[in-house]
């Protein structure tokens, strides 16, 4: 392995053009790649401990791969992490090198489970806000070509702007695409809705090869057993409430309710829809009200009986 050359190139001192070549090679010599994560990880245990930017820590910590190339992604990491921590931006540049040619099928992931909720910046300074029970999942090259990403669950987007690279989050056959923007994409594969929500800017959303521009407070919807959409205008504190540590309902039909309890509280819950069909909620709580109270809420409101064992809830009438 070329140690000196190495050494050469994260002391940001100039490349010739040969030496680069060598380099660039070397960076995508699969035989080099164990020897690689070594150096790397040397290097790594030697660096004093600074301050580590907020975009690589939160990836780092969030970031589950969706492949099973186990060196590869952790050299990915190791890449990664090295770029943060020793603070020497010519690294990027062995990053760049070796993602672009990674496949598109290596995908990275940022998964919350029930009772979760967070928030990551992208490689390209957008910031995502993920629901509980959400999966993000988006290229190794994120940013470099596209800016392409899949989503089951539900998350709130801040744009980074970049008219030469849209923001494209498909959900299920909906894609919204964006330039620079806030907006929230609901798609749980529990939901009988697919739905997006534009909160500031410009969107576009296709949906069945129909492709339809939505303005600030409007959202399109998409049901699942049907072939069509609407668009209308949307409450943001509804939409929103999640984000905003706030679980909100506003004649909202029972099977959502259950769904999102479920998902804010991390519990099962079992009854007979047929019993509660007709039952719609209108209510606001804060994330720190106990599971009890807010059984006790619905309770008086639709006249149910419930009993609790564990995370195991049953409803009745």
């Amino acid at each position: 392995m070329p140690d000196k050359l190495l050494d050469k190139f994260i002391s940001g001192k100039r490349l010739n053009d040969d030496e680069l070549n060598l380099l660039n090679q070397f960076l995508n010599n699969l035989s080099y790649r164990h020897e690689l994560m070594q150096y790397l990880d040397s290097k790594w245990q030697k660096s004093e401990s600074e301050s580590v930017d907020l975009q690589f820590e939160q990836l780092r910590a969030k970031i589950r791969t969706a492949s099973n190339h186990s060196k590869v992604n952790r050299l990915f990491i190791i890449l990664s992490r090295a770029a943060a921590i020793l603070f020497i931006p010519i690294l990027a540049i062995a990053l760049y090198f070796y993602v672009t040619q990674l496949t598109s099928k290596e995908l990275l992931t940022l998964t919350t489970q029930k009772g979760e909720h967070t928030n990551v910046i992208l490689p390209d300074g957008s910031k995502v806000w993920l629901n509980a029970n959400t999966t993000l999942s988006y290229p190794v090259n994120y940013g470099i070509k596209s800016r392409d990403l899949e989503l089951e669950g539900e998350a709130y987007f801040e744009v980074a702007k970049n008219k030469d690279m849209p923001f494209e989050i498909t959900a299920g056959n909906v894609t919204t695409k964006a330039l620079g923007t806030r907006f929230v994409v609901s798609a749980y594969p529990e939901s009988s809705e697919i739905k997006s929500s534009l909160v500031e800017g410009i969107v576009e959303v296709e949906y069945n090869n129909d492709l339809t521009i939505l303005n600030p407070g409007h959202q399109l919807v998409v049901t699942k057993d049907k072939s069509g959409f609407v668009v209308k205008t949307f409450d943001e504190q509804y939409e929103l409430g999640w984000k905003n540590n706030q679980l909100v309902f506003r004649l909202t039909p029972f099977d959502e309710v259950i769904a999102k309890i479920e998902n804010w509280y991390d519990v099962n819950i079992d009854y007979n829809p047929q019993s509660f069909k007709s039952d719609t909620l209108t209510v606001r709580f804060e994330q720190h009200e106990t599971l009890e109270n807010v059984l006790k809420v619905i309770s008086k409101a639709t006249g149910l009986k419930y009993s609790v064992e564990n995370k195991n809830i049953q409803l009745s009438k």
